[in-house]
């Protein structure tokens, strides 16, 4: 044990500091720079994006309602996909949607549109749309610790090549996925006992994507498996970002990632079993014989960690019922998918009715000036199986964003912001707040 004391500069003052520029971060800093709010955005990698390019993903999961494609999160969701060229700009309530990319759901529903996100393309969308709102964006910079006192924020200490700096926010966004800064001030949180596993995501090009490719790959796993050549492993969800190559979500790896020991061993089994699959293929399939191992993720994903405590902690039932909520802040869609840690292959995601996510999921208890979006919002372990994905984090970001420029404006507590204006603001920057009508539609189960 040491104890350290050391004079720090204060190099800012923003009204909003949002921790981690991932999919939420990027919501909550853009909706909270339009609002008015004089917004910083910290990130330890050197681009924004999170999901889509830290662990390169392509699936704007939580979208839409699969029974009929339509979507239920708008406002900067449809904006990024504006910006990748996915869809025509204003254009986006009036298209059905595939779930995702996944050849699964693909084959499903051929005529719906993917909403698939490239990461290059996605990094320069980000770095465009937090330039346009006038965000300050600070690369290279984590959160270290956060000095609070009697449940306000006073200070953020953060880690860069400048060494240690603190920043003074008047209100604190948590996007870091694992409440980092929302738990080093103070709030409190739970984390499972089981937690899902981690996933190194990898790309391989000079392969065509097709339905039944994704069943051989599956085979062979299973055969790699059972010789014991092959530790635990995941599906494989494959999906394409050109048609000419494919990027698998395929391994996994049992651990905790607020752990920096079971972090790193992540990527360095996520990396060896990526290899391992990828050998496979390319002995036993012919379609494999030019492709080539074009990436790993940059990082390992982990898909739940710690799950700040706050006003309200959504649950199963609230997802599984599609519940309605008089504070609802963003639609929830995706189905309940635990990854599980003992098991390898597919596993069960059983399909849910669209749900409301309350604002007092984003607001850590005892605390005035600090909210959290995405994966590490007020949920159970089994409500956070769906709502911890890409399009239903942007969403939570773009209301706690919201929800900070009128707590600005009007000189209170987030948690004292009128609830309708919070609503109202979501509605008139294009968000969606009503579940669509489902009519005779029926969803679909993808064969795994």
């Amino acid at each position: 044990m040491i104890t350290y004391s050391k004079q720090l500069p204060v190099v800012a003052e923003p009204d909003v500091l949002v921790c981690g520029a991932g999919l939420a971060g990027i919501g909550a800093a853009v909706a909270a720079a339009r609002g008015g709010a004089k917004t910083m955005v910290i990130e330890r990698n050197g681009f924004a994006g999170g999901f889509f390019t830290a662990n390169v993903g392509s699936a704007f999961d939580g979208f839409v309602d699969e029974r009929t494609g339509a979507p239920v999160v708008g406002g900067i969701v449809f904006e990024m996909l504006e910006r990748m060229g996915v869809i025509e700009p204003g254009n986006g309530r009036n298209i059905s949607y595939n779930v995702n990319g996944d050849f699964n759901f693909v084959a499903m529903h051929p005529e719906r549109v993917i909403p698939r996100c490239d990461p290059e393309r996605f990094k320069r969308a980000a770095d465009e749309i937090l330039a346009e709102a006038g965000v300050q964006v600070l690369f290279h910079t984590q959160v270290a610790d956060v000095i609070s006192n009697d449940g306000h924020v006073e200070s953020v200490i953060a880690s860069n090549k400048s060494g240690l700096i603190a920043i003074e926010p008047k209100i604190l966004i948590d996007c870091t996925g694992d409440g980092d800064a929302a738990a080093w001030a103070g709030a409190e949180f739970e984390k499972a006992e089981s937690l899902q596993p981690m996933s190194l995501h990898f790309r391989i090009a000079y392969l065509e994507p097709h339905l039944d490719l994704r069943k051989r790959t599956a085979e062979v796993l299973s055969r790699e498996f059972e010789a014991g050549r092959l530790g635990l492993y995941a599906g494989p969800y494959p999906a394409t970002f050109s048609g000419r190559d494919i990027y698998f979500n395929a391994t996994r790896t049992p651990g905790d990632n607020t752990s920096p020991e079971d972090w790193t061993q992540a990527e360095i089994n996520g990396r060896h079993d990526a290899w391992t699959m990828f050998e496979a293929w390319k002995r036993e399939l012919p379609e494999f014989e030019d492709a080539y191992f074009m990436t790993s993720g940059p990082v390992a994903g982990a898909r739940e960690s710690r799950r700040i405590i706050g006003d309200y902690v959504l649950n199963e039932l609230d997802v599984a019922e599609g519940r309605r909520k008089e504070d609802v802040v963003l639609i929830g869609a995706w189905r309940m998918d635990q990854h599980p840690a003992d098991k390898p292959g597919y596993h069960d995601i059983p399909w849910i009715p669209p749900y409301d996510i309350p604002y007092g999921t984003l607001l850590p208890v005892s605390f005035d000036n600090l909210l959290v979006a995405g994966r590490c919002h007020s949920a159970t372990s089994a409500a956070l199986s769906s709502s911890r994905v890409t399009a239903t984090a942007m969403g939570m970001g773009q209301a706690a964003g919201t929800a900070a420029a009128l707590a600005i404006s009007a000189d209170q507590p987030p948690r004292d912001v009128n609830v309708t204006a919070i609503q109202d603001a979501i509605i008139a920057a294009d968000g969606i707040l009503e579940p669509p009508e489902a009519g005779d539609a029926e969803v679909g189960n993808p064969d795994w």
